[in-house]
């Protein structure tokens, strides 16, 4: 008999659902040397408990004290046990998580923002205590935001057009006297409840009932901007077409990131292969962040690739407790991709469709910005540093800015007035072409000069101190006019034709031309050439 309701312990519970298509355990979870124990009542199957203690791992400060005498290293353990239960409801497996289980699952095989979509379905709207969120114009670059008491959604600093939800946490909506529970949600959902085994078919099905629910579109429309990809044959067609590039090396609109958000101090780092890459290495050659080229010039990339190959290359990732875990390659891609006039993103082993509105907006915006009236001269061979040192050398209107920092914020951090001044007054920020996290730095940087250069006498007077005499502020005491000035996004690219950017940098540019225009700055972009005419002919 159970015991009343309010006198059951709570629990947090993880679960997973898995994808259709799955008929055995074993088609999705590798527990082979685990024990299993089969619940079974009134004669028919509920579930299975799924387990096994007893790992243990010397913890990684132990090393530290490795030669003191009287130390015995082999007395310090960590240990730890995984578990899962099983059952299926709705025709779907269901997957409880206990310990460090999760990874026990094909990372390919669970359903991709089930927690999310769960949670934002379950939750009030009025009870949010925590967001995760992806920047998309620097797709790599997650935050956490969480509040001391319940609030709802909105009121997070949370742009629409440049984060992408990942996971929230909230309480659930409640009635008369029920008790809330505290949902958490992004692949799986976690739930703070009172629950005995015996609940788990229930609460599978509550579950499954609140991800096949569409009210979360209606409470927050602005999530359909980018939606999961789910056919099969467009989804076919992008992984060919990200294959291919891979393959021919054409990486400017692909690259790496940690799928997950990680406390970084738990990290040792990353490897491309398990064993050493050099035979005069001892081990894995580990690195402090992914790279796609570096990854690239380390895995043994076949010309047939195909994305089941890239679902099982592996990422290592080495953790100061010793642990060893992996991402499989697939995971950590991130790309944009373009197919029958559709724009999509994969991230997190899911391509995105990019509503079509948000492309139009978007495009139709970066092409309302004006091209500069003033050319700058093609870049050739030359590094940014270098092309920007000969500018100035040759043409003796504009002053050389570049690594020329200033101090703001009371000292506490430093940052470029902008690469090239002239005597018209045009602000000019350079880069090259790359992807979107070095287009977003740039956009952000000529944000944040423009407005101390307007609001900081301080800053304009470390200006002035760099500036040649031909070139230096009349009077850097007033508040200068905003509208005097040009602010100049000028890109470095080889590519053939107008300028053209990644799409997400396109969403960045945009924000940062609205924020220099709510300023009162005039704003243009400018393409410099690799080639001149002469040299293409």
């Amino acid at each position: 008999m159970s015991p009343p309701p309010l006198e059951i312990k709570k629990h947090k519970l993880t679960v997973f659902l898995i994808k259709e298509g799955y008929d055995e355990i074993e088609d999705f979870l590798s527990i082979k040397g685990f024990e299993r124990v089969d619940v079974v009542e009134d004669g028919k199957w509920q579930g299975a408990l799924i387990y096994k203690g007893g790992f243990q791992s010397t913890p990684s400060w132990v090393s530290i004290f490795d030669e003191l005498p009287g130390f015995d290293a082999t007395t310090i353990k960590n240990q730890s046990s995984k578990a899962l239960y099983v059952l299926k409801c709705e025709e779907r497996w269901f997957c409880y998580t206990f310990g460090y289980a999760r990874h026990l699952i094909d990372e390919h095989a669970y359903e991709r923002n089930f927690g999310l979509i769960v949670t934002l379905n379950l939750s009030d709207t009025d009870a949010v205590k925590s967001i995760d969120k992806a920047n998309i114009s620097h797709i790599s670059l997650h935050s956490r935001e969480q509040t001391t008491k319940a609030i709802e959604l909105g009121s997070f600093e949370f742009d629409n057009d440049i984060d992408l939800l990942k996971s929230i946490t909230a309480k659930s909506h409640v009635s008369g006297t029920e008790e809330p529970e505290t949902l958490s949600g992004r692949d799986s959902v976690s739930i703070h409840t009172r629950a005995l085994v015996e609940d788990f078919h229930e609460i599978a099905s509550r579950l499954f009932e609140a991800f096949t629910d569409t009210k979360y579109m209606e409470l927050y429309p602005w999530i359909d901007k980018i939606t999961e990809e789910r056919d099969k044959s467009v989804v076919e067609n992008l992984d060919t077409i990200l294959a291919s590039r891979i393959v021919n090396r054409e990486l400017e609109k692909i690259w790496l990131a940690v799928p997950d958000i990680v406390e970084w101090e738990e990290l040792k780092g990353f490897a491309y292969k398990h064993r050493q890459e050099q035979a005069t290495s001892n081990g894995p050659v580990t690195y402090q962040d992914l790279d796609i080229h570096e990854w690239s010039n380390v895995a043994n990339i076949p010309d047939e690739l195909s994305a089941e190959q890239l679902k099982h290359k592996k990422i290592h990732v080495y953790w100061q407790d010793e642990r060893h875990t992996t991402w499989s390659v697939y995971r950590c891609l991130n790309a944009e991709a373009d197919l029958d006039g559709k724009k999509y993103i994969l991230n997190d082993s899911a391509w995105y469709h990019i509503q079509s509105d948000f492309v139009s907006d978007v495009t139709n915006f970066f092409d309302s910005v004006p091209d500069a009236v003033f050319s700058l001269p093609p870049f050739g061979e030359k590094n940014e540093p270098a092309y920007l040192i000969q500018v100035t050398d040759d043409d003796t209107q504009y002053a050389l800015m570049d690594r020329k920092l200033i101090q703001i914020g009371n000292g506490r951090s430093k940052v470029e007035f902008c690469d090239l001044y002239s005597l018209n007054g045009d602000i000019i920020h350079v880069k090259r072409y790359g992807g979107s996290s070095v287009l977003s730095h740039l956009f952000s940087q000529a944000v944040v000069s423009a407005e101390c250069f307007l609001h900081e006498e301080d800053f304009r007077q470390q200006v002035n101190e760099h500036l040649p005499d031909t070139h230096k502020l009349g009077d850097p005491t007033p508040r200068p006019s905003a509208s005097e000035f040009i602010v100049c996004i000028a890109v470095m690219s080889k590519e053939a034709g107008a300028l053209e950017l990644p799409f997400f940098s396109k969403v960045s540019f945009k924000h940062a031309v609205k924020s220099l225009q709510n300023l009162d700055y005039k704003v243009c972009k400018l393409k410099i050439e690799k080639y001149g005419l002469e040299e293409t002919d």
